[in-house]
């Protein structure tokens, strides 16, 4: 993992180069000490922290990777650079936008900064520092995506920043596993998807300076972290208008379109953005510290060795039985070669939870996912870990999915279940497996259902017995670890005990 200078300790030299510390002043605040000569620099609400940048294939020399971080409004004069060794070489843009009431130095607005670290090979480290008024202030390293044909791990858990105790034993479990990156299944923070939250919440836990069951881990420093948006990522609750960012009540709001760096190969102008209201000056303040992103990052998907990930948005101002959607999601399927096939999403098709159990509208897309071969669908929003035997599902009637904002939006269907498949002696599926992995932090859902099949089924379904595990006692993260043409997934508690295990093999 990459090292930042620790808070701990004031000035010291190595190998000829000063290094500066980053010293607590306050919750989610930390200042760099004044040295003669130097101006004072701003307090920092969220250190230095990677992103995996625009780019959505792989191609070598054309790779990117971000360096973001956040201030409070003052100015000050940054600069980052990066190169294949210490010696850097090259330097990036830095660039800053404005967020919530930055205008004012009150503690309540900050800046964003970012920096595009590009021509970057595939599957090579790389080490970066970030410097403030000439003085140096965190040094870092990175690995870009690895190529086709080379293994891969990955580490993925949902509904997870909330300031509890359990998302920092999660977070320090994923550190545990040397992920090559986080796949995040949404509601990224609690409860209104705000820049604060994330400053409060998010950051501290998963860019924390030491490592421990307590404390976090600092993964953000080296380990990108890819994530969809949530129903927690988007909305203030208005009774009149459902899911709303209010830029009048939160000038912060949509903090996901601003803090996270996330690949730009979604519909630039998706038909069912987040929907927004309130100050125009604020709206467009926003859109500025956005860049772009919003609304396009909404739905995007990569590549990362022999896998490809779609990555979409199933708020429930999202409608699924859209022609111009569906046609997006199977150009994208059907236009890569990777040899496995993931889909990320939030709201769960597929759950015999009480929770969200009628939020049912993207099993619409499950004929699409099977005609293109996608192998696993990972889902959060129910506060448990599920996981279903391999099918397929053809829908029966579609109209409720098609309800745009409404919580029951059943689909009824019939289920073609795999009973051979046990992910042991029989490794190759016949249909999909749709994971919930919604144990990520905050607190969990139907405890009279752990370990209780009796309770898994339900008449709506035809009491279809589809699930085969269901965990909901502890928290937990999902670990991937892909070679070739096996894959194995492995279930993994806040302490550290792995509780379920598969594999999953193809010809």
């Amino acid at each position: 993992m990459s090292r930042f200078i620790s808070r701990r300790e004031f000035l010291r030299s190595a190998g000829g180069i000063t290094f500066l510390a980053l010293l607590p002043v306050g919750p989610g605040l930390f200042a760099a000490p004044k040295t003669e000569g130097s101006a004072l620099l701003p307090l920092f609400t969220v250190l230095p922290y990677i992103q995996p940048g625009p780019n959505s294939v792989l191609k070598d020399g054309e790779e990117t990777m971000v360096v973001a971080w956040q201030t409070q409004p003052r100015d000050a004069e940054f600069s980052v650079e990066y190169g294949p060794s210490k010696d850097y070489g090259s330097a990036a843009k830095v660039t800053r936008a404005s967020r919530g009431n930055a205008g004012a130095e009150d503690g309540e607005g900050r800046y964003n900064y970012s920096a595009m670290l590009t021509g970057l090979n595939l599957g090579r480290k790389y080490y970066y520092r970030v410097r403030g008024n000439g003085r140096t202030l965190a040094e870092g390293y990175v690995t870009t995506r690895r190529r086709r044909g080379q293994k891969i791990r990955f580490v993925a858990f949902g509904d997870n920043s909330f300031g509890d105790i359990s998302d920092r034993a999660i977070a320090y479990q994923a550190y545990k596993q040397n992920p090559d990156f986080i796949m995040n299944s949404g509601d990224n923070v609690y409860d209104d998807g705000l820049d604060n939250e994330y400053q409060r919440f998010f950051f501290p836990v998963y860019n924390a300076d030491t490592a421990g069951e307590h404390l976090g881990a600092p993964l953000l420093r080296s380990v990108p972290f890819y994530t969809v948006i949530a129903n927690h990522d988007v909305h203030q609750k208005d009774a009149n208008k459902g899911p709303v960012a209010d830029f009048t009540k939160y000038p912060d709001s949509l903090a996901y379109f601003t803090a996270m760096h996330l690949p730009l190969n979604g519909p630039e102008a998706p038909k069912f953005p987040a929907a927004i209201q309130g100050d125009p000056a604020a709206i467009d303040s926003f859109k500025v510290a956005a860049a772009g992103r919003f609304p396009r990052m909404a739905n995007y998907s990569f590549d990362y060795g022999d896998a490809h990930f779609l990555c979409l948005d199933s708020n429930v101002y999202v409608d699924p039985t859209d022609a111009g959607l569906q046609e997006w999601i199977a150009s994208d399927l059907s236009g890569t070669d990777a040899l496995w096939k993931f889909v990320v999403f939030h709201h769960p098709p597929f759950n015999v939870g009480m929770e969200h159990y009628q939020e049912q509208h993207m099993r619409v897309l499950a004929p699409l996912f099977e005609k293109h071969g996608v192998d696993i669908a990972l889902h959060g929003h129910e506060h448990t870990y599920q996981r279903p035997r391999p099918f397929k599902f053809q829908p029966s009637a579609t109209n409720k999915a098609a309800d745009v904002g409404k919580k029951d939006r059943r689909v009824p269907g019939k289920f073609t279940v795999d009973s051979v498949f046990d992910g042991k002696t029989n490794t190759r599926p016949d249909g999909v497996l749709y994971i919930v992995t919604g144990a990520g932090g905050k607190h969990l859902y139907d405890p009279e259902f752990n370990d209780n099949p009796a309770s898994w089924k339900h008449e709506d379904d035809g009491n279809e017995d589809y699930v085969v595990k269901m965990v909901t006692d502890r928290h937990s993260l999902t670990v991937f670890d892909i070679d070739g043409k096996r894959l194995s997934m492995a279930q993994i508690d806040e302490t550290g005990q792995e509780f379920d295990r598969i594999t999953i093999t193809k010809a």
